[in-house]
C-alpha cells in the first residue's frame, strides 16, 4: 500500500461507524508487512546486545487492529487526527536493562549507528527531562523503507514505572496515558497518577546521582545497586497486579 492509501485506509478507520470487512483486511495486510519489518529489525537488534558489556532484555510487540483502531478513534474524539502511514509504534521493540544513564545513551547512540549503517533514517525522542505523565525513555525511530519501527531503551528502573503504569491504563483506561482522565475511579485514580509522575521524577533523579557518582569514579555494580531499595515498591506493585490479573482467569 502507498502511503496516500493508508492515510485514507486510516481516515476511515478513525469513524465511529462500524469497520468494513474490506478496510479491516487492508489493516490485517498492513501489519503483515510491519511484522515483517519487526523481525528483521529485532535481528539487528539481538546482534547489537549480544556483544555489549550489559545485560540487556530485549521484547517486541506488534499493534493489533483492536489496538490501532482504538488509537485513531481516540484521537478524532480529541478534535485531532493521526496519519496511519505516520504512526511511529505500530511495531516496536524494548530494550531494558541494569544501566546507567550515561549507558543508556551510548546504548543508544549504537542502535542509531547500527541502523544508519544500513542506510536507514533515525530520529531520537529523549523522555527523560521531558517525560509523559511520568513516562521517561529514551526512544530511536527507525525508518526503513517508509515504514516505523519504535526501539525503546530503558532502564531497570524506567521500566518498571512503565510496566506499572501500563497496568493501571488496563484497568483504569488507556487514555490516562495520554493525560486523559480515568474512565472511572474518579479523584482517587487521578491522585495515585500524580503519585506515580512524582515518584518517576524522585527516581529519575537519584539516576542522575547515580550517573554522576560512577563519572567520579565511584565503584559501578554497588552504586547502580543503591537504586534498588526505590525499585522494591515498583516491583511489589506490579506483582500484585498481576497476580490478581490470573486469579481473575
Amino acid at each position: 500500500m502507498s502511503n496516500s492509501a493508508i492515510q485514507k485506509l486510516g481516515k476511515r478507520l478513525e469513524l465511529p461507524e462500524a469497520v468494513s470487512e474490506e478496510d479491516l483486511t487492508l489493516l490485517e495486510d498492513l501489519l503483515i508487512d510491519y511484522s515483517e519489518l519487526l523481525t528483521a529489525a529485532r535481528g539487528v537488534i539481538d546482534e547489537l546486545c549480544d556483544i555489549v558489556e550489559w545485560p540487556l532484555g530485549v521484547t517486541h510487540r506488534l499493534k493489533t487492529t483492536d489496538t490501532l483502531i482504538q488509537k485513531l478513534q481516540r484521537a478524532k474524539g480529541r478534535g485531532s487526527s493521526t496519519n496511519l502511514a505516520r504512526i511511529q509504534d505500530i511495531a516496536g521493540i524494548r530494550v531494558s536493562g541494569p544501566l546507567t544513564l550515561a549507558e543508556q545513551d551510548r546504548l543508544t547512540e549504537m542502535v542509531v549507528e547500527r541502523f544508519e549503517g544500513q542506510g536507514h533514517r533515525c530520529s531520537v525522542k529523549d523522555r527523560r527531562e521531558d517525560p509523559m505523565i511520568g513516562y521517561r525513555a529514551v526512544h530511536v525511530i527507525v525508518s526503513i523503507g517508509g515504514r516505523f519501527v519504535e526501539v525503546q531503551i530503558r532502564t531497570v528502573g524506567q521500566d518498571l514505572w512503565a510496566n506499572v503504569f501500563e497496568r493501571f491504563a488496563d484497568i483504569f483506561g488507556r487514555g490516562i496515558r495520554y493525560g486523559e482522565p480515568p474512565e472511572h475511579g474518579g479523584q482517587a485514580v487521578i491522585d495515585l497518577i500524580s503519585g506515580m509522575e512524582s515518584f518517576s521524577a524522585t527516581l529519575y533523579g537519584l539516576e542522575v546521582e547515580v550517573a554522576t557518582s560512577i563519572a567520579s569514579g565511584r565503584q559501578r555494580d554497588a552504586t547502580l545497586a543503591t537504586l534498588d531499595p526505590s525499585l522494591v515498591g515498583l516491583r511489589e506493585i506490579l506483582q500484585d497486579i498481576e497476580g490478581r490479573g490470573r486469579l481473575a482467569t
